[in-house]
C-alpha cells in the first residue's frame, strides 16, 4: 500500500455527516416531521418476503439509533415482532457494509448454536445488492421485548453525553449483572480456532478476507481516514505476530492523520508512548497460547449490549450487536474487561479531565468485583480450563515510565513532531474551508449536489 493510499482526507469528517443525512433521507424524506422513518409499504413488504407464511407486518414506533446501526421494530398480524437492521451509512464504511453485517450474521449463528447465551435468532440478511429499496445491506432477526441496560445504567443527569456508569448502582447490582456477564464469557472461552482471522463463513458463504475486520482497523479508516489493514490476504500464525500487528496500526493512525495529534505536547507524548508500547510487546505474551487456541472476539460487546426483564429485574434476557467479531488470541479474549464502568478509559484524558482519578479508581474497585465473581463462577462449573485475567504489577508500569524517558529528545522525535504541527496546520486550515462550504448548503446557498461534488474533487485533489 502506497502513502498516498494511506492518507487522511481532511473532508472525511463533515462528508460523513453529510452521507448520514442523505441515509436518513431515504428512509424518510421528511425527517424534521419526526415521523418514523421507515413507514413505508415498501418497506413492509420487503420484511414480510422473509416471514415462513409472508404475514403481513406494520412499522411499530421510530428509530432504534445505535452507533453502528439503524433498527426498525416491524410487528406482524399474529404479535410476532422482528428488528430490521441497516448499517448507518457515514458511521460504517459502505465498502465493508456487506462483510460487517455477513460477519454478524455468523457470529451470532455460532453463539445460538453452541452456547446457551440469549442471543436473537436471525430471520433474514442481505448483501447491499439485494435489496430493492436501495437501504445497503441488513439483518432480521427477533425483537427481544426488554429494557436496555445502557438507558437504567448511564446518568441521564451527566454533563457529558457518555457511557459511563452512574454512581448510586448498588454493588449488589454489579455483581448480580456481572456474574451473568462471566457466565456468558466462560460460555465462549470454550469456543476454539485454529487460526488468528475472519470467521468462518458456513452460513452466508461470505468470500471474506483471512485478516478481520476489527472495530479498530474499521474505526481508524472511517473517521481517520488512514487504510491500516494491510495484506487482507494474510493471516497470523501467533498472537505476538498479531499484538505487533495492532500495534503497528497506532503507529500508522498517528503519522498519516494529520490531526491525530492536539499539538506538540501531545505528539511527543504519543510518540514516545507507541514507541515504548512496540519495545514491551514480547514481555507480556503468554506463550502457552501464542500459538492457540485462539477464541471469539467480539470488540465492541459490552453491558450496552444487554437487554434486562426490567428495571427493578436485571436478568439478561439478550445479548445484541455483535459485530466486530473475529478470531483473535486468548489473551485478547482474557483482558481485563474495557467495559466494566461501561464507557471505555480510553475515552477519558488522565491528564486533562479532573473526573479521571475517580474513574480510574472505580474501574478498578469494579476489576477486583469481576475478578472475584468470574473465578467463583470458574470454580462452580468445575472448568478445566480457566480464562486467565490480565495483571498489571508496579514494576510493568515503572518499566513504561522509565522507557518512555528514553525517547524523549531524539533525533526521531523532533522529526517527527515538527511534520506533525504542519500536517495539524494544514489540517486546521483545509476543515476551515471545508465547513464553510457546508455552510453554504445549509444556507442554501450551495445545493447539496455541488456540496456533495467540492469535497468529492478536493478529495481527490489531497489523495
Amino acid at each position: 500500500m502506497s502513502d498516498s493510499e494511506k492518507v487522511f482526507k481532511p473532508n472525511k469528517i463533515l462528508m460523513n455527516r453529510f452521507l448520514k443525512s442523505i441515509f436518513l433521507n431515504k428512509l424518510h424524506p421528511d425527517l424534521d416531521l419526526h415521523i418514523p422513518a421507515a413507514a413505508t409499504p415498501h418497506f413492509a413488504l420487503l420484511v414480510s418476503t422473509f416471514h415462513p407464511e409472508r404475514l403481513h407486518c406494520q412499522i411499530e414506533g421510530g428509530f432504534l439509533h445505535g452507533s453502528y446501526n439503524v433498527g426498525q421494530k416491524v410487528v406482524f398480524s399474529d404479535g410476532t415482532a422482528w428488528l430490521v437492521r441497516f448499517p448507518r451509512v457515514g458511521n460504517v464504511c459502505d465498502e465493508y457494509g456487506d462483510e460487517k453485517v455477513a460477519m454478524e450474521v455468523e457470529a451470532l449463528s455460532l453463539i445460538r448454536e453452541k452456547t446457551t447465551i440469549p442471543v436473537p435468532q436471525i430471520k433474514g440478511w442481505g448483501l447491499a445488492a439485494s435489496n430493492p429499496l436501495d437501504l445497503g445491506p441488513f439483518i432480521i432477526m427477533d425483537f427481544i421485548e426488554g429494557v436496555s441496560l445502557n438507558s437504567l445504567l448511564k446518568d441521564p443527569d451527566a454533563e457529558l453525553d457518555t457511557r459511563l456508569m452512574k454512581e448510586d448502582i448498588s454493588d449488589n447490582d454489579i455483581e448480580f449483572i456481572y456474574r451473568q456477564f462471566a457466565n456468558f464469557l466462560l460460555q465462549l472461552f470454550k469456543l476454539d480456532f485454529d487460526r488468528i482471522g475472519s470467521l468462518p463463513s458456513p452460513k452466508t458463504k461470505f468470500p471474506v478476507s483471512i485478516r478481520p475486520m476489527t472495530f479498530k482497523a474499521h474505526d481508524i479508516m472511517q473517521t481517520g481516514g488512514v487504510n491500516t489493514f494491510g495484506d487482507r490476504s494474510k493471516g497470523f500464525s501467533t498472537a505476538t505476530d498479531y499484538f505487533q500487528y495492532v500495534v503497528g496500526q497506532d503507529w500508522e493512525q498517528l503519522l498519516h492523520q494529520p490531526n491525530s495529534i492536539a499539538g506538540e505536547w501531545d505528539a511527543r507524548a504519543k510518540y514516545a508512548s507507541f514507541s515504548v508500547l512496540k519495545s514491551l510487546i514480547p514481555d507480556y505474551i503468554d506463550m502457552e497460547y501464542d500459538r492457540g487456541p485462539f477464541k471469539l472476539i467480539c470488540d465492541d460487546l459490552g453491558l450496552a449490549n444487554m437487554i434486562v426483564k426490567s428495571k427493578e429485574d436485571l436478568t439478561i434476557i439478550g445479548m445484541v450487536d455483535l459485530e466486530w467479531s473475529y478470531i483473535g488470541p486468548a489473551q485478547l479474549f482474557g483482558s481485563a474487561p474495557w467495559w466494566l464502568l461501561q464507557d471505555r478509559l480510553t475515552n477519558w484524558d488522565t491528564s486533562l479531565d479532573k473526573e479521571s482519578p475517580e474513574i480510574v479508581a472505580r474501574f478498578f474497585k469494579y476489576l477486583e468485583i469481576f475478578k472475584r465473581v468470574l473465578e467463583e463462577e470458574e470454580e462452580e462449573k468445575c472448568q478445566a480450563t480457566k480464562r486467565k485475567s490480565s495483571r498489571t504489577s508496579c514494576s510493568g508500569i515503572e518499566k513504561w515510565q522509565q522507557q518512555k524517558e528514553e525517547f524523549y529528545e531524539t533525533e526521531g522525535m523532533e522529526t517527527f513532531v515538527t511534520q506533525k504541527l504542519t500536517q495539524l496546520t494544514q489540517y486546521e486550515e483545509d476543515f476551515e474551508k471545508a465547513k464553510a462550504h457546508k455552510a453554504d448548503m445549509d444556507n442554501r446557498e450551495m445545493t447539496r449536489g455541488n456540496f456533495m461534488d467540492t469535497l468529492l474533487s478536493w478529495m481527490k485533489m489531497l489523495a
